[in-house]
């Protein structure tokens, strides 16, 4: 799927009935965009890590007491294998994300959206972190059991 879809796509559910022909990205941007929407998904494009026990995580996966038990349940369960710990925790359904307008997109875009958070993680993973490997892989929906997504790793 090539940017002129998106805008195709997005022409057809945004601004359905508004003579946007000829409007590239940057058009959009400038006529219908907000510093604030986009200082809100750079948060997405450029998320937080935390580092727990020797493992890496988006910050928002381990909050509570109740994550932290069941961070030490699962290095029980996997026998102190942090790699498959973090892979098992570090799942990230993209689709779901956006609750209720998660029907907007089509599964191709979707596929799209997902594989560009990822390598963006895969960026911010690496920078933050320059003495580790990761692994950022893209996960099919019935890989998640729900939707297209991905999930990170240290390699180890």
């Amino acid at each position: 799927m090539c940017n002129e879809d998106l805008l195709a796509h997005f022409r057809e559910v945004v601004f359905k009935g508004q003579d946007t022909s000829g409007f590239n990205y940057f058009d959009f941007l400038h006529a219908y965009g907000s510093p604030l929407d986009a200082l809100f998904y750079s948060q997405l494009f450029y998320p937080d890590f935390v580092e727990i026990k020797g493992m890496i995580f988006l910050k928002e996966t381990i909050e509570d007491d109740n994550d932290e038990a069941r961070l030490d349940e699962a290095l029980i369960r996997y026998e102190y294998d942090k790699s498959k710990i973090e892979q098992s925790f570090n799942i990230v359904e993209v689709p779901s994300l956006f609750g209720k307008n998660l029907a907007e997109t089509t599964d191709e875009e979707d596929l799209v959206l997902t594989t560009r958070l990822a390598k963006m993680w895969q960026y911010k993973l690496q920078s933050t972190y320059p003495e580790r490997k990761f692994t950022v892989q893209i996960l099919s929906a019935e890989e998640t059991g729900g939707e297209v997504g991905f999930s990170f790793y240290t390699e180890r």
